[in-house]
């Protein structure tokens, strides 16, 4: 039997404070080549929060951990592998696996889970937005 969940849910990517600033939730570790634009190579550890709405009304659902590298040569292209760790109160303490790469708008593919996910498998549709000069991942 299988059960289907959609949920609409932000991820916060702080670009402005990635490296330095008061809230820093990702961190270059490889810093690939230096030929801009693409920085091919460049490899970024994160933790991002997961977010039930955009702006400062938002709730914190769980933590977005993982890595994601500029994978493109010739095209901005992001590999990205990630849990998605919940902390809210229906799925505390549930994960999910996922990986894919990052245009603007994609799918990732879900690989698995903890929890009230074990067993998942699907997509997770993804778009990039940018609301009161943040920079969301909505999925």
């Amino acid at each position: 039997m299988h059960n289907e969940l959609y949920m609409h849910l932000y991820i916060n990517q702080t670009i402005n404070q990635t490296i330095s600033g008061p809230n820093p939730n990702q961190l270059v570790v490889v810093n690939g080549s230096q030929q801009a634009p693409l920085f091919f190579g460049l490899t970024a550890i994160s933790d991002w929060t997961i977010l039930d709405g955009p702006g400062p009304n938002a709730s914190v659902v769980g933590r977005a951990q993982g890595m994601h590298f500029q994978s493109g040569h010739i095209r901005e292209k992001w590999y990205t592998s990630m849990n998605f760790l919940f902390e809210d109160t229906r799925f505390n303490g549930s994960m999910l696996q996922v990986m894919g790469t990052t245009p603007q708008d994609d799918q990732w593919a879900i690989l698995g889970g903890t929890g009230e996910f074990v067993a998942a498998e699907g997509i997770v549709e993804h778009k990039i937005v940018q609301i009161l000069g943040k920079k969301y991942k909505i999925w």
